[in-house]
């Protein structure tokens, strides 16, 4: 019995893809630039490779075409997938405490009936949800983590002033001076591991697409503005957080606030 049950268990290799992976993908103030820039000078200068930009490869000339039946008017639900655009900054006005519950509440915890917002693999969550807190309006700043359960903020003892955390880890100055409060996916990777053995890092980023989207929709739907953001200094966040950067690590983020007004026009 006991032998089954751990042949049943997953096997971690030394050398895990997974995991390396996951190293080799994060960014640091050393090697961010130095990766990126040949690629960014290069795509810049190669007028062909910017127009295939958006181009789907599933389109085929000799195809049987079906145009598709055209809405007699828009839904609510396409009304916030349409108006929804990426800030690129936000507003003086900060957020109200209520708003902030509401996409929480709407998306990562769980209903009374058990449910969540966004979809798990195996309903697992391998994902916890920490909020940088800088302007919310009933809500003092600091760092918390949320209790999905509870439905809980849990303010964290940590000294870091979290606009200025923000503008050391982020890439994108704008979104960092200016955001409300920014939400930082970290996943828990042998949650879902236990089940789904390597496929399971797949997973947890299609998760963390999952609970994005819902959150960003929750906003949109409330007024407020938000950005989704790849672009932070991984080790800055795990570090912070007390996380190894392997089996817990920052997977992406979430910047929101009010919109400003030549956004919101």
């Amino acid at each position: 019995m006991e032998d089954s049950l751990l042949k049943s268990l997953p096997w971690i290799p030394a050398d895990d893809p997974a995991e390396n992976y996951h190293a080799a993908a994060k960014l640091s103030p050393w090697v961010s630039e130095s990766f990126s820039g040949p690629y960014a000078f290069e795509l810049a200068n190669d007028p062909e490779a910017l127009a295939g930009f958006g181009v789907p490869s599933s389109i085929v000339d000799s195809a049987e075409r079906h145009p598709l039946v055209p809405a007699t008017e828009p839904t609510p639900v396409g009304t916030v997938l349409r108006d929804r655009h990426s800030a690129t900054g936000f507003g003086p006005s900060q957020v109200d405490f209520g708003q902030l519950s509401r996409i929480l509440l709407d998306t990562a915890c769980t209903s009374p009936a058990g449910r969540r917002g966004a979809p798990s693999a195996g309903a697992l969550y391998p994902l916890d949800v920490y909020l940088f807190v800088c302007g919310v309006r009933g809500l003092a700043s600091g760092i918390y983590s949320l209790d999905p359960f509870a439905a809980e903020l849990n303010r964290l003892r940590i000294g870091k002033d979290p606009r200025t955390f923000l503008s050391e880890t982020l890439l994108f100055q704008d979104l960092a001076e200016s955001s409300a409060f920014h939400v930082f996916f970290i996943a828990s990777f042998a949650r879902q591991r236990i089940k789904y053995g390597q496929r399971s890092y797949r997973f947890t980023l299609l998760e963390a697409g999952h609970l994005a989207q819902a959150m960003i929709m929750s906003a949109q739907e409330s007024g407020i503005a938000s950005c989704p953001v790849g672009g932070f200094i991984d080790q800055e966040v795990d570090d912070l957080l007390c996380l190894d950067g392997v089996e817990q690590s920052v997977v992406y983020s979430v910047a929101f606030g009010t919109a400003r007004r030549r956004d919101a026009a």
